[in-house]
């Protein structure tokens, strides 16, 4: 996905998601809902940002 900030473009990331179900039930607002185990599966690569002037690696 294509973004932008204050005149500057970047590519916006989002990491896959896997999820498995735990065998567990929980309660919200009165209605259950069964809970899920989450694993991500990508992590960004490092990435030089700037702030205020200052450069700095993510």
């Amino acid at each position: 996905m294509q973004l932008s900030f204050l005149g500057q473009s970047y590519q916006a990331s989002t990491p896959a998601i896997e999820t498995s179900l735990t065998g567990e039930t929980a309660t919200f607002l009165g209605k259950p809902y069964p809970r899920k185990q989450y694993n991500i599966t990508h992590r960004q690569e490092a990435s030089e940002l700037t702030y205020r002037g200052v450069r700095y690696t993510r």
